[in-house]
């Protein structure tokens, strides 16, 4: 066997069949149109990753709701699924990504939580508890400084979700709001041809912010213990789980780890994901961290959510006498993502910026190319900074990054046979 091999295993998630272990992250990088559309920068950014050869792509985070805080995170200019004609360009996008052969998954928020600003819409943020998310030096990933930021924030006049503020308690008929919307997004996900759907309850959002007992102080069903604390999020899940189906796939991406005092731990997590996998769930997406701990949600280090994983993995396979789909994050070294696989750490290694350096990592590793590799300098400044200021990123070792549209290969796409069929339909319709 070569060294990458277990890469390169085809595996059956649910009842999707992926062609190997290597799936691209979500990332918001800033390509939506206006009005929260699907925009052909980010179709053709999109193609040059499933060029490349990535078995699974799950799309930056997708807002799933018309609540008013969806307004507390317009400087990011997410995508939208809410209403039925925004299915249209969705599944333009996904036979875009199907003609070159991945796998798509949507992942759908509720919120930013109190990680929102009120800047532009003069909407507070909300949050469990009317506690701000509070920055802290030593946590900033590489390349990204404190000092940075407020510059940056002097530049937008203060108006960033990377400027805390003190939010709002949600009230609990607006939870039942969002989780029921969650449903109507997943089911318009489903609809528009996306193999399966993933619950954004990572990073120091809204659903994170209820797990983690630094965030979440309420004193109701929705707060105290861990599973008071998880009952926002399996509401989402059971919402969505029924308006997709018993087959339709369904994960949920969690932060490994909150890496505060008096945060969430790896522990918790494991409970976490073995109650969001009774309330419908069929595996969990890793990521890290959250805001308020960022060189972990942006990590620094290779390979630094892989002992996590296999952690988790094996506390849900004993807690539910089975074992479940684990997608660990940010594995760059191909060597460390193909041991990370074949010892049971994790079934799929998900790739952000790794994928945005080289969209041809997968391709270059399957045909022995590794020292072709364009390696991710893990500086984010392309990425992680312009970010931050609402602007499209760009990759400091990838000159195409952020200009895919102007890349004729990346922005056409070939006609296939009929029986090659790239749409869907709903089977209840067929």
């Amino acid at each position: 066997m070569g060294k990458h091999d277990a890469l390169f295993e085809p595996m059956t998630l649910k009842n999707v069949e992926l062609k190997n272990r290597i799936a691209m992250a979500p990332m918001n990088v800033c390509f939506t149109g206006p009005n929260h559309v699907v925009s052909k920068q980010q179709t053709a950014y999109y193609a040059a990753r499933a060029m490349g050869g990535t078995g699974l792509i799950v799309i930056e985070a997708v807002g799933g709701t018309d609540h008013e805080t969806v307004k507390t995170y317009e400087a990011h200019n997410n995508l939208m699924l809410v209403y039925p004609y925004q299915a249209a360009d969705h599944s333009e996008l996904v036979e875009t990504i199907h003609t070159h052969g991945a796998k798509v998954i949507c992942q759908i928020a509720p919120g930013a939580g109190r990680q929102g600003s009120s800047e532009y819409s003069g909407i507070q943020p909300v949050a469990p508890s009317p506690i701000p998310w509070a920055p802290q030096e030593e946590m900033m990933p590489r390349g990204v400084k404190l000092e940075d930021m407020a510059q940056m924030m002097g530049l937008l006049g203060g108006s960033s979700t990377l400027v805390p503020e003190t939010p709002r308690e949600l009230r609990k008929d607006e939870i039942a709001v969002l989780a029921e919307d969650m449903g109507k997004s997943a089911r318009l996900a489903r609809i528009a041809g996306y193999d399966g759907v993933e619950l954004h309850a990572p990073h120091g959002y809204l659903l994170h912010e209820f797990l983690s007992p630094r965030s979440n102080k309420r004193d109701d069903e929705y707060g105290g213990s861990l599973e008071n604390r998880a009952r926002f999020m399996c509401e989402c899940i059971s919402h969505m789980r029924q308006a997709l189906g018993d087959e339709y796939l369904l994960t949920v991406r969690i932060s490994a780890d909150e890496h505060q005092e008096d945060g969430f731990h790896v522990e918790d997590t494991i409970e976490f994901a073995k109650l969001a996998i009774q309330a419908g769930a069929d595996g969990i997406h890793l990521s890290d961290g959250s805001y308020e701990s960022m060189r972990y949600f942006l990590p620094d280090t290779d390979g630094q959510v892989v002992d996590e994983s296999g952690i988790i993995k094996a506390g849900i396979k004993e807690g539910m006498g089975k074992d479940y789909p684990v997608i660990c994050p940010s594995v760059h070294d191909p060597d460390l993502a193909a041991e990370t696989v074949a010892a049971g750490k994790a079934d799929i290694i998900s790739q952000g910026r790794a994928l945005i350096a080289d969209p041809e990592w997968p391709n270059k590793v399957r045909e022995g190319r590794v020292k072709d590799i364009v390696r991710c300098a893990r500086c984010n400044k392309g990425c992680i900074q312009r970010f931050v200021l609402g602007l499209p990123s760009r990759c400091v070792v990838n000159p195409e990054m952020g200009q895919e549209q102007y890349i004729e290969k990346y922005n056409t796409r070939p006609l296939l046979p009929l029986k090659q069929r790239v749409w869907k339909i709903p089977k209840e319709i067929q």
